[in-house]
């Protein structure tokens, strides 16, 4: 069965459901200045990562002009973060891949290039494409989720879409308690967003000791 092509996850979700799982590998990021829609973060080590999010199952470049040596919008960091739900175009559970942007780049220009000589296209086409998926419409450009395998990022964060007079998407994180005080209120912070139909950064807890 194909998967359904609604209803859409918002980018703003992903992008924080993506931001949660690189906090859980260890891999926090900050937001860095960026022309235009770009999401632009940095590791801790100095090294740039750009955040890409997708409801479908599939990496698409945009290239600048249709020769090989074309320049790709996913170029110009150190890595990628590939974001995506689980089930495309479907709240919930999300996963991420943490790739070297030489190893993108150099992956969806072979692909292009082997795909140009079968196509039907007078060779104007700069939105080159890998699907994640073992049915994508090209079988030599599909089942990166095996390939690339070993850049998925562990642990667990997903999306919901949660009713309270409109719709919205909110971002509910499995949150490992520690015994913490911090980690005691952000656990009753994701409850209360739930129970109330908010996104858990409208939930604001106030603590007071010695009452």
């Amino acid at each position: 069965m194909k998967p359904t092509k609604s209803p859409r996850v918002s980018n703003d979700a992903l992008l924080t459901a993506g931001l949660e799982l690189m906090r859980q590998n260890g891999k926090g990021l900050t937001k860095v200045d960026s022309p235009g829609r770009s999401m632009m973060y940095q590791l801790a080590d100095g090294k740039s990562v750009r955040v890409r999010t997708c409801n479908d199952h599939v990496l698409i470049a945009i290239a600048d002009k249709v020769s090989a040596d074309a320049n790709l919008n996913i170029e110009g960091t150190d890595l990628l973060l590939i974001v995506m739900p689980e089930i495309e175009r479907t709240p919930g559970k999300v996963k991420a891949y943490l790739i070297p942007t030489s190893v993108a780049a150099e992956a969806v220009r072979r692909a292009h290039n082997e795909w140009l000589p079968t196509a039907n296209t007078k060779g104007e086409n700069k939105t080159w494409c890998l699907w994640f998926r073992k049915d994508a419409p090209v079988n030599r450009h599909n089942d990166y989720e095996t390939k690339w395998a070993e850049y998925r990022l562990k642990g667990e964060a997903s999306t919901h879409a949660l009713t309270g007079g409109n719709t919205v998407d909110a971002v509910a994180v499995n949150v490992v308690g520690d015994g913490s005080v911090k980690a005691e209120v952000e656990m009753a912070r994701q409850r209360i967003s739930k129970a109330a139909g908010v996104a858990p950064d409208a939930v604001r807890i106030t603590i007071q000791f010695g009452l």
